[in-house]
């Protein structure tokens, strides 16, 4: 009879991390190879379909988001600087 033991939530995390961390580079291969071997000439239709409805659902940007993506950032740190200084006390 087969003991199972009870793996901690932690550890878990830590295997799917270590199992996506191999898989990566492979899964980055695997895309580089598609695209490289993906005949755009056979499917020029549906590349120029999606192109198409690309230009026609294409939304007018008034900036390059820099700006919401700098106060994004300054709202996280806001909100975790309770943390860091609990980490520097103790």
């Amino acid at each position: 009879m087969k003991r199972h033991m009870k793996i901690s939530q932690k550890e878990m995390i830590r295997r799917w991390v270590k199992t996506w961390k191999r898989a990566g580079p492979a899964l980055k291969e695997v895309k580089r190879r598609e695209l490289r071997e993906y005949d755009y000439l056979k499917n020029r239709k549906v590349v120029d379909e999606m192109l198409q409805w690309a230009i026609d659902n294409q939304k007018v940007r008034l900036t390059s988001g820099l700006v919401e993506q700098q106060r994004l950032f300054m709202k996280m740190k806001r909100a975790n600087a309770p943390e860091r200084n609990k980490e520097k006390a103790g």
